[in-house]
């Protein structure tokens, strides 16, 4: 699978499908673009160019000691769009993923053909619980405890070669992954441009998330004029990992109705 340099980094992408329509798909925290293989695998590769980047610090590219950050990772997201040439394309992300992408498509409306935006970080900032904290940083340290946060978020998922290779992924992040930016999140304050967004947006969440509250996600909707809001019952903080056939089914016929268009 190739590598790109963009901003000093050599970021690791995976790409699948020779469609003449470009997906990009943006993971969230403590992950990589091996979240999306599920879905991915399902959507049809003859109409669809699929492509899903290891942010920095995550998966097989590069884990700097700086530039961890939101806004940060979108600029390494727009780089990494403008270096691979995608031209317009749909943006799907997950988690800090989604908030992720939900800024770049307010600063690059004219390139995001349709927004999907998996259980974001929530725009106007989210605060974890401070007791949060120590229980990450046991988990940087401790693969198996870490494998049981995996399934306390991630009810959906079941033991097997997907969930050991999720953690395995997130065992490797940078450090900052646990500290650093999950307290970025706290200061998120751009609610108050979605009413600029004009791209066709699909919000997805799940009943069971424990880490994003449904009503950011309400609030999301609202603020998103012309969005749709789907609520995915018996699914926590990953659909795309707990329930890739109904998310897969759900992408595919958001994504279908710009068909021609």
């Amino acid at each position: 699978m190739p590598f790109i340099v963009v901003r000093g980094l050599r970021l690791y992408y995976q790409e699948r499908g020779a469609g003449h329509e470009p997906i990009l798909f943006v993971h969230g925290n403590l992950a990589s673009g091996r979240w999306w293989e599920p879905v991915i695998s399902r959507l049809p590769a003859e109409r669809y160019r699929m492509v899903a980047l290891d942010l920095r610090g995550c998966g097989q590219s590069d884990k700097p000691e700086t530039g961890y950050t939101v806004p940060e990772l979108a600029e390494d997201v727009g780089a990494f769009v403008q270096a691979l040439g995608l031209g317009s394309f749909h943006l799907v992300g997950h988690s800090m993923g989604g908030a992720i992408s939900l800024l770049y498509a307010l600063d690059h409306q004219t390139l995001v053909r349709s927004l999907t935006v998996i259980a974001p970080v929530p725009p106007d900032g989210l605060t974890l619980a401070e007791e949060l904290y120590p229980l990450m940083e046991e988990m940087r340290r401790d693969r198996r405890r870490l494998r049981e946060g995996f399934l306390e978020f991630l009810p959906g998922l079941a033991a097997g070669e997907l969930l050991e290779a999720l953690v395995d992924d997130a065992f490797g992040c940078h450090p900052a992954c646990y500290s650093e930016l999950p307290r970025s999140f706290e200061t998120l304050q751009f609610a108050e441009r979605l009413v600029a967004l004009d791209r066709p947006t699909l919000i997805v969440w799940g009943q069971q998330d424990r880490l994003i509250p449904h009503p950011a996600m309400e609030r999301l909707h609202e603020a998103i004029q012309g969005s749709r809001l789907e609520i995915l019952p018996g699914v926590g903080h990953g659909p795309q990992v707990e329930a890739p056939d109904r998310f897969a089914v759900l992408l595919g016929e958001f994504l279908a109705s710009f068909k021609g268009k």
